[in-house]
């Protein structure tokens, strides 16, 4: 029996990596591109790090679909997604009146948990289409509208770093 037909990939072992199936990375060496100083493969290369980052990815799509075919593999996915998610957003929180990317890690913790909740996704998408909406009228408004959406701005961040100082005291 021969190789591909013992593990499904469709490659044998003289097939090479040109005639593996898209998504199939087994077989294909890491680091095919040359160093342009001569001291073999160079593994920081896009091309190598594309690569990697496919692998990476066929492997965690490997895995979450084992994980979901199970009811309590999906059940177990569903709570790490929403205490890992939990805890990313209420890093944000905390963050929120310091100097730093609060919303930023808000909004990541709201992508984590839309991976596995559909509210979470409907939340995400009407947040980034109002995100998108003020961006764009700031910056095709007036300088009437710049000035009372920066002013309003500084008033909320302002507001809440003097809360947080408030509560610090």
């Amino acid at each position: 029996m021969r190789d591909s037909e013992v593990d499904g990939s469709g490659v044998t072992p003289d097939s090479g990596p040109s005639a593996a199936r898209e998504g199939d990375f087994r077989r294909v060496a890491v680091g095919g591109v040359p160093d342009p100083r001569g001291k073999g493969p160079d593994v920081n290369s896009p091309a190598a790090w594309r690569l990697r980052t496919a692998r990476i990815r066929a492997h965690v799509l490997r895995w979450r679909r084992r994980l979901h075919s199970t009811r309590m593999g999906r059940f177990g996915v569903k709570i790490a997604v929403a205490l890992i998610g939990t805890l990313v957003i209420a890093v944000g929180v905390v963050l929120l009146p310091l100097p730093g990317p609060g919303w930023v890690i808000i909004l990541g913790g709201l992508a984590i948990l839309a991976l596995e909740f559909h509210w979470a996704k409907r939340l995400l998408h009407f947040t980034r289409e109002q995100l998108l909406r003020w961006t764009r009228l700031v910056r095709e408004g007036s300088w009437l509208v710049r000035i009372v959406s920066v002013g309003g701005l500084l008033l909320v961040v302002g507001g809440a770093l003097l809360l947080s100082l408030r509560m610090l005291a």
